[in-house]
């Protein structure tokens, strides 16, 4: 039986436009869309953080005859209004998880037509019922004075739950497109110790709909004595009974000019401003934080709670210069927030900075924070903060607003940190106007990775004296010194500082199996620092049992051992794009051996090899017990990395024919280079793949037997 229904929605806003003076639409083939989503299913909640998880993992789909325009994931991403193109659309919703059987993993899936028209704003209530096939189980009393063990398996070709007992939880299918029956087998032992079982079918199970097989029996009177058993299979659709809002944070934002920036102007030129806090439920709490407002002495300091003021406070913030409507829908249960500071307050401001710090509140306590901020100033620009998602390895954005009428030439000075040295870069205006609180911009190229610089705005001949700075991504591997590491609790060396969070893994987890380390740490023969990595290739076994074991180390992780041999998950996140690798070595090959291994890939007797490549892909196109890779390698079933993979966009590799000669300073390492080829110039990449092996045949067990190489100093080269 179904003992709780839980309605679960997240309402949008329509268009802010309703209560504003300005045309929102620029042209007439344009419209938007207020989307409201919600989830109906069975829920019992634990916690408060139930209904949220389910809210952040709601997927949002937005298409029209050309394909997907529109895709947002979590409903706080959901915008109050969306511009779209006149025509016909399909909204798609889809929330939880999607597994084939589980005790409490749910799946909600909606889908709803509508049209958009120009200069109209369209509401669209998506509705995501749930999409699973319910089961549970319920036994006549007395059942175990005839059967004892009992357990009722019920599910289908792609997985299943076993019901130990009298278990009274709710199993949850997702049906496969192979079959629409669910099976089930009632097992168990009976009172003379005889097995006994009995199977059945639920033939089309449907989606949202539970299915409670009650377990009956009689016993018979003849002289084979003995039970019949009858199963009885009672539907009941979902249905809703209860409901619990889900809804994002409110949304402040400033009318006219960007909340997260800064409004400026030369005294007496800034003007009236406004700020909307939008909700899709009640707000219960406007708080406004500024030292304008101990100018109002009434109001006890610098800050006051805007819907909890008296009529005296109300209307000292209105002489002040701040006003406020408070704008609650009780039919659709939104808000529109207007929070308005006149310019009879901000023309009267004196040259400063000052900010109004606002913090909105709704009924279900989900909060936001923004800062209005001011700047009244006779520069002619004032320099802003860089956006961080404007920030890369090698370039920046830098920004700078107009402070008032006049300059004929903007620009900008950056350089690094502690630097001497500036250089100018001209500023790009947008809207191509010299105009007070127009932002203009530049975009800084050739700057270093993981480096702080500063810059400042200039304008004709003024340079402003405030300076911002920004810090470039880091484009270099992580301990690519091999600096770093810490010992795994199955014995093996790890080049990382913690054992469990790791960018670099080996070979040594299956040589450990045989008490050996493959890959190890290296003090003495180094170029910098306190270590390098040695890998150091090897037969690990005891007489003929074993295998060859190349050393190595690689980006990813060592997923299993199968038997002698290794499953590696091979490649890790990146989006930097190199053009070359540089790093020092040390290469000492041995002949290859009559060991188990050896084979015509490197004959007895010949000198190994060793390799050290990267690459870098666009997909995780592999996966092994569900991690994500973008490969997978199997040495047991030889299944490889191939350069020529269709993920792979650039490659670059250099392989040890022979001994290193050695340095200067006589440790015997020398400087690498190997140039990265891009077959598909100008796709960005998502993961890199860099392996180092001490026997370049290592995969098929062939190579030398203490044949050593030494790896330190790994740079990405721009």
């Amino acid at each position: 039986m179904i003992k709780k229904h839980i309605y679960i929605a997240a309402l949008g806003l329509a268009a802010l436009a309703a209560g504003c003076s300005e045309e929102r639409f620029d042209a007439s083939g344009e419209g938007s869309l207020s989307l409201s989503a919600s989830l109906k299913g069975d829920m019992e909640l634990v916690s408060r953080a139930d209904d949220q998880a389910l809210a952040e993992s709601c997927r949002i789909l937005i298409s029209n005859e050309k394909g997907l325009v529109r895709r947002y994931i979590g409903l706080g991403q959901v915008p109050a209004s969306i511009d779209l193109v006149t025509g016909r659309y399909v909204a798609e919703g889809m929330a939880g998880d999607s597994v084939s059987a589980s005790w409490d993993k749910r799946w909600f899936k909606g889908r709803e037509e509508f049209d958009i028209k120009a200069g109209e704003t369209t509401p669209v209530k998506l509705e995501c019922a749930i999409a699973n096939v319910a089961a549970s189980v319920n036994y006549s009393e007395g059942l175990e004075e005839v059967l004892t063990d009992f357990t009722m398996t019920i599910g289908h070709d792609r997985g299943s739950l076993i019901f130990e007992g009298r278990e009274e939880r709710t199993g949850y299918f997702m049906m496969p497109s192979t079959s629409k029956d669910l099976t089930y087998t009632l097992k168990g032992t009976q009172i003379n110790g005889e097995p006994f079982e009995l199977e059945g079918t639920i033939e089309d199970a449907r989606p949202a709909t539970e299915y409670q097989l009650n377990v009956t029996y009689t016993k018979q009177t003849t002289e084979l004595g003995g039970l019949v058993f009858s199963i009885k299979i009672d539907r009941t659709e979902k249905v809703v009974t209860d409901e619990i809002m889900l809804v994002a944070a409110p949304a402040i934002t400033g009318y006219g000019f960007d909340i997260a920036g800064t409004v400026t102007g030369e005294p007496g030129g800034i003007g009236r401003q406004t700020v909307y806090i939008t909700s899709a439920t009640k707000i219960s709490s406007v708080l406004l934080k500024s030292d304008v407002l101990k100018e109002a002495p009434v109001l006890g300091g610098d800050d006051c709670s805007l819907l909890a003021m008296s009529e005296v406070g109300v209307e000292a913030l209105n002489a002040l210069g701040i006003n406020f409507v408070n704008n609650y829908n009780e039919e659709n249960n939104s808000t529109i927030f207007q929070l308005n500071f006149e310019d009879t307050l901000l023309d009267n401001l004196e040259q400063g900075d000052y900010t109004f710090a606002i913090t909105a509140t709704d009924d279900q306590n989900h909060t936001s924070s923004a800062t209005l901020s001011i700047s009244v100033t006779d520069a002619p620009v004032i320099t802003l903060d860089p956006l961080p998602e404007d920030i890369t390895n090698t370039t920046a954005i830098v920004r700078g607003v107009v402070a008032k009428d006049g300059p004929e030439k903007l620009g900008f000075y950056f350089w690094p940190e502690g630097s001497a040295e500036k250089t100018y870069v001209e500023g790009t205006v947008i809207p191509s106007r010299y105009a007070a609180n127009t932002e203009f911009f530049a975009e800084v190229t050739g700057l270093k990775g993981n480096t702080t610089y500063e810059y400042v705005t200039a304008a004709d001949d003024f340079v402003s004296t405030v300076v911002c700075r920004f810090t470039t991504l880091n484009d270099q591997l992580p301990n690519s010194g091999f600096e770093e590491w810490s010992d795994h609790s199955d014995g093996s060396e790890m080049p990382s500082s913690d054992p469990n969070v790791i960018f670099w893994d080996s070979g040594n987890h299956g040589s450990r199996t045989m008490s050996k380390n493959i890959t190890t740490k290296e003090t003495s023969i180094k170029h910098s620092g306190n270590s390098a990595i040695c890998l150091k290739s090897q037969f690990v076994g005891v007489g003929t049992l074993g295998k060859f074991a190349a050393g190595n180390v690689f980006a990813g992780k060592y997923l299993k051992t199968d038997g002698t041999d290794g499953v590696l998950g091979w490649g890790r996140p990146w989006t930097f794009s190199p053009k070359m690798v540089k790093l020092w070595a040390k290469y000492e090959p041995k002949a290859a051996v009559n060991k188990k291994g050896a084979g015509d890939r490197l004959p007895v007797g010949e000198m190994d090899k060793g390799i050290i490549y990267v690459a870098l892909t666009t997909d995780a196109t592999s996966s092994y017990e569900g991690t994500e890779w973008s490969c997978v390698v199997k040495t047991k079933t030889s299944e490889l990395f191939n350069k020529n993979g269709d993920n792979v966009i650039a490659y670059g590799e250099y392989v040890f024919e022979t001994a290193t000669e050695g340095d200067e300073d006589g440790n015997g390492m020398v400087q690498i280079e190997i140039p990265i080829e891009y077959y598909k110039p100008g796709v960005k990449p998502t993961y890199i793949i860099f392996v180092c092996s001490a026997s370049m045949y290592g995969d098929y067990f062939q190579g030398g037997d203490g044949s050593l190489l030494y790896i330190d100093d790994i740079e990405l080269v721009y």
